[in-house]
């Protein structure tokens, strides 16, 4: 679900062609029973008289949902579920929402409709509507028989903690991570990292620190966490540990000017000048204006 498009509304006009009939009626050219009266002539309009209008346009299709009803083939629980889907795979938001909503007024016990809006919410950047989809997907029943396993519920907290995290709301989003972690049965590196930037805006960073070296265990090659790792201990002031993450950064992502620069601040508070100007210089071709003020800090 990537591209979002506004759902265009067609009218079908229907082209009218009127036939002309060149004449009345030829009469049947037998002989009409006797004491009976010949057959009335048809009437006809008169010469530029217009026939009965058909109305042209149709209903716009949209009025079949945003009119309560339901087009067809979307009307069983599955079909609904295969239509919003549909939808959401063009960037019909609105639409799979309102197909979405009626699958879950079918069978309010299910979690895959809760699940899918929440998804279509946080496409939208709908943050709480999509934080209150997950939350009540996460308490419902899977269908096993749709392909749905325990896998989409720990997705649904995973989701349900980066749309808090979206909103400021850390401490609820600390709670979905963790709850994800828990439920994990092979190792995975991402809400081990996810949880430490939400920690670290709480103010947690040794916390943080903890979480990302986690992060970085199951993956060594996670730069961003190597990098957030470097953050959260010039946070702790712990610049040594900061300077060794921030090298590692750099040694997955040379290009990294942020890191070059965050290295440089180490240095700075370890009084190491000379490693401070290596920095500067490193940033000159890059990002000069970060260069400039790695420059001041070194009294240049």
């Amino acid at each position: 679900m990537a591209k979002m498009f506004m759902y265009a509304t067609r009218a079908l006009v229907v082209a009218l062609s009127l036939v002309a009939f060149g004449g009345a009626f030829g009469v049947v050219n037998a002989q009409q029973p006797q004491g009976q009266n010949p057959p009335a002539k048809k009437k006809k309009l008169p010469p530029g008289a217009k026939g009965f209008a058909q109305f042209a346009d149709r209903d716009a299709s949209d009025k079949l949902v945003t009119g309560g009803a339901t087009r067809s083939g979307c009307v069983t629980y599955e079909e609904l579920i295969d239509c919003a889907t549909g939808q959401a795979s063009m960037g019909n938001t609105k639409e799979a929402i309102e197909f979405l909503t009626q699958a879950a007024t079918l069978k309010p016990e299910m979690f895959g409709p809760q699940y899918k809006l929440g998804q279509v919410y946080e496409l939208q950047g709908k943050y709480k509507e999509a934080a209150a989809a997950y939350k009540r997907a996460v308490t419902l029943k899977i269908d096993e028989s749709a392909g749905e396993t325990p896998v989409n519920v720990m997705s649904a907290y995973f989701n349900l903690g980066n749309v808090h995290a979206m909103m400021n709301e850390h401490a609820q989003a600390v709670a979905a991570l963790n709850e994800v972690i828990r439920r994990l049965s092979d190792p995975f590196p991402t809400p081990h990292y996810n949880l430490g930037l939400s920690l670290a805006a709480l103010g947690k960073q040794q916390e943080a620190v903890n979480s990302f070296k986690e992060a970085i265990k199951i993956k060594p090659d996670y730069w961003e966490a190597h990098y957030n790792l470097g953050v959260a201990y010039s946070k702790l002031e712990d610049y040594p540990q900061a300077i060794a993450a921030f090298k590692k950064t750099l040694e997955l992502k040379p290009d990294d000017a942020q890191a070059h620069y965050n290295l440089g601040l180490a240095y700075y508070f370890m009084d190491d000048a000379k490693s401070l100007a290596a920095e500067v210089q490193a940033l000159q071709k890059t990002k000069p204006e970060l260069a400039k003020e790695l420059a001041k800090l070194n009294g240049k």
